[in-house]
């Protein structure tokens, strides 16, 4: 085989194995040949079966398959009678594998004379290529639709600062079109201050590369923006080659944010300020100064409330609201600073002079009758002040020595307001060091508990305890509950206080669970602690970290609380009673609560407070209330607990109503949890023929927790 044969023995083999289809047809448009690949599309069964066939005459084998016969006729003749050449035209032809793209190359064909003599077709699959292409395309018209509804406006310049490309939010925004400002440099669209600060951002990045985010506001068209840009680099082959600004309209945003600090800087009744402003305001006095603070209280604020409905106990609140800034000086903090209280901080009005002056004022304003809504109101105010340095050396002092004139102002009714007197300080002093101590037995949970027991009124079997928390100073010995709830409710320890009381309670009842002592646990909850979201969450928790049945636990609220509380406060109080801990209405008879609280939150047990078991038969208006408690509580299957029965003739006459528990130094002092252990086993055994005990003196009541 010569050489010239056996380099055309290799091109056609070569040719055969092409994974693309290669044929030839004469001048007429016969097939002259094709490659393998070209038969297997169509399904043919050999070469020869197609040399000397025209397409129309190869119909009948590709079986009804849909080929563009009309193109592939017109670019043969493009090729056989004008001898040009047709380069990858997309067709869409059908093949055994289905329907496909197909790029039809035609090259006509010459002889040595420069004759056509016929044409060469090379058919590429392009399908895969076509759906990549299809798919990138579908891909870009997305992005494009979702750049375009992006809410944020975003630009992208080229390294010239040249803009190339933006949203229709940016045109929006701008009140252009995009042939207005594509190619535009940024100085030509914004402001000159705004372009500015963008073009020095700009310099940066291009600099180090590193994204940049910033605030600005500016007028735009008649608008003004204030918008939290991010600029980022644009990065191409390792070579920044432009930079994106995607920048977010914040405007609403911080109206917004302004309201909401309003909200939280204000007491929204009164417009005053509240209690944490004011405590912020006072923190941040300048010592420099003289200072002067007034603080004003509302007698039986919650008789009017009980008496004429909330609305115009609101109305009271407002109108003092109004009469402090009247007669305050203008610049003066003024705050609400509790439910009945509200306080004055001035540097204008600080001796004791000018402080008496105002008080006055305060009090020939504020002590006197007022219409609301057909309704006279008997409005009564106590007022306590202090100022510095005069008689206060500490301007941290300022307020816990006006607290300490507005309590004796309260204890001695005779005095409508009291200036604090240096000879005080040192009890001031007293305090602070008291409440340092405080802190530290809250945080290193060495509050105790006394467990004073609840008893059935008929068999005296032990129902259950109430855990009293009792501290015992390192000096001063114990120190009762009447004394520190207090100051823990006045320096946000009564959270944490509450929460050392139930663990320590849950605890206990774990723990006698297990000696076979089977009763509840009654604790009391201070309204301050609805105020922590995580309450129910705590409960929970304790509840199944020492496994007790939730029934076991009970939960005390008094009754001026639940007055007080708002829907927070009353989901939770749902939330508790679906948990299966017990509800109960502590002091019931001294809040004047309302009987439709008791129909919409359904408690499991009253608990009728001392100062009425103290006067029963004494007094025909309280044993009238106390009987018609306990027939009202019995009407709607509701526990009466009797608190503070101290005498047997007390004990009947409650037995003979058909009250359900007693609770009192009859039975038992608060006990600690030996004590109880001891007391409780003997009782225990004993209770159907029980010694009460010797009638205790008169106690003042005092708050527990």
């Amino acid at each position: 085989m010569g050489s010239t044969d056996y380099l055309n023995h290799i091109l056609i083999n070569a040719i055969q194995h092409l994974p693309i289809g290669i044929f030839w047809k004469d001048i007429h448009g016969q097939y002259l040949g094709c490659n393998k690949h070209c038969l297997s599309l169509f399904d043919l069964p050999s070469e020869q079966f197609i040399v000397g066939k025209t397409d129309a005459q190869l119909k009948p084998a590709f079986k009804d398959k849909r080929l563009p016969n009309e193109e592939l006729y017109q670019t043969d003749q493009e090729a056989l009678i004008h001898g040009r050449s047709v380069i990858a035209k997309t067709m869409q032809m059908e093949t055994i594998y289905g329907q496909g793209q197909f790029e039809i190359t035609k090259i006509p064909l010459h002889s040595n004379s420069g004759k056509i003599i016929g044409l060469l077709g090379i058919a590429i699959d392009v399908s895969s290529k076509f759906r990549s292409e299809q798919k990138l395309q579908e891909k870009t018209a997305l992005l494009n639709s979702i750049f375009d509804a992006l809410p944020d406006f975003v630009v992208y310049k080229d390294m010239q600062g040249r803009i190339v490309e933006c949203n229709r939010a940016a045109l929006k925004l701008a009140k252009k079109k995009k042939s207005d400002v594509i190619g535009k440099t940024i100085e030509q669209v914004l402001p000159a201050s705004t372009a500015k600060v963008a073009i020095d951002y700009d310099t940066q990045l291009k600099s180090d590369y590193k994204s940049a985010n910033y605030k600005m506001e500016f007028e735009l068209a008649g608008r003004q923006v204030y918008v939290d840009v991010h600029k980022h680099p644009v990065i191409k082959n390792n070579e920044l080659v432009g930079t994106v600004s995607i920048s977010r309209d914040i405007k609403e945003s911080r109206i917004n944010l302004q309201k909401i600090a309003t909200l939280t800087k204000d007491d929204q009744l009164t417009q005053l300020l509240n209690r944490s402003t004011f405590l912020q305001e006072l923190e941040n006095i300048n010592p420099k100064n003289n200072w002067g603070i007034i603080l004003i209280d509302i007698k039986k604020l919650g008789s009017l409330n009980s008496q004429y409905g909330t609305d115009i106990g609101d109305k009271v609140l407002i109108y003092v609201g109004e009469m402090l800034k009247q007669l305050a000086p203008k610049t003066a903090h003024l705050a609400r600073i509790q439910g009945d209280r509200f306080a004055i901080l001035t540097d204008l009005i600080s001796s004791p002079d000018q402080l008496n002056h105002l008080c006055n004022k305060l009090i020939d304003r504020l002590n006197m009758q007022i219409a609301i809504q057909g309704h006279v109101i008997d409005l009564a105010v106590c007022i306590g002040a202090a100022n510095y340095p005069n008689t206060v050396q500490d301007t941290n002092q300022l307020l816990t020595c006006s607290e300490q004139a507005l309590l004796r102002s309260r204890k001695h009714t005779e005095q409508h307001y009291t200036l604090f007197d240096p000879l005080l300080e040192a009890h001031a002093e007293a305090e602070k060091r008291l409440i340092d101590d405080l802190k530290y037995a809250v945080n290193n949970k060495t509050i105790d508990l006394y467990y004073q027991p609840v008893v059935d009124a008929t068999s005296k079997e032990v129902l259950g305890v109430e855990a009293l928390a009792r501290w015992h100073h390192p000096e001063q010995g114990l120190v009762m509950p009447i004394k520190f709830i207090e100051l823990a409710e006045k320096n946000n320890l009564i959270g944490q206080l509450g929460e050392v009381v139930l663990e320590k309670a849950c605890q206990q009842l774990a723990q006698w669970r297990a000696e076979g002592i089977d009763i509840f646990m009654a604790v009391n909850l201070s309204p301050i602690q609805f105020n922590d979201p995580q309450l129910i969450s705590k409960i929970k928790y304790y509840i199944e970290y020492y496994d007790i049945p939730a029934h076991q636990l009970e939960i005390e609220v008094t009754e001026s609380a639940l007055m007080e509380s708002n829907h927070t406060t009353g989901d939770m109080l749902e939330e508790l009673i679906k948990l299966g801990v017990r509800l109960s209405i502590d002091d019931f008879g001294t809040g004047y609560c309302s009987l439709s609280y008791l129909k919409n939150m359904p408690a499991h047990k009253l608990k009728i407070d001392k100062s009425f078991v103290d006067e029963l038969e004494l007094d025909k208006t309280t044993t009238a209330i106390t009987r018609s408690v306990i027939s009202l509580a019995r009407e709607l299957n509701i526990t009466v607990t009797a608190e503070g029965v101290e005498e047997e003739s007390q004990m009947q006459w409650l037995q003979a109503q058909q009250c359900d528990q007693f609770q009192g130094y009859l039975f038992s002092r608060p006990l600690p949890s030996d004590k109880f252990c001891l007391w409780y086993k003997t009782h225990h055994a004993t209770h159907n023929n029980i010694t009460y005990l010797a009638a205790a003196e008169t106690n003042v009541s005092m708050p527990v927790l």
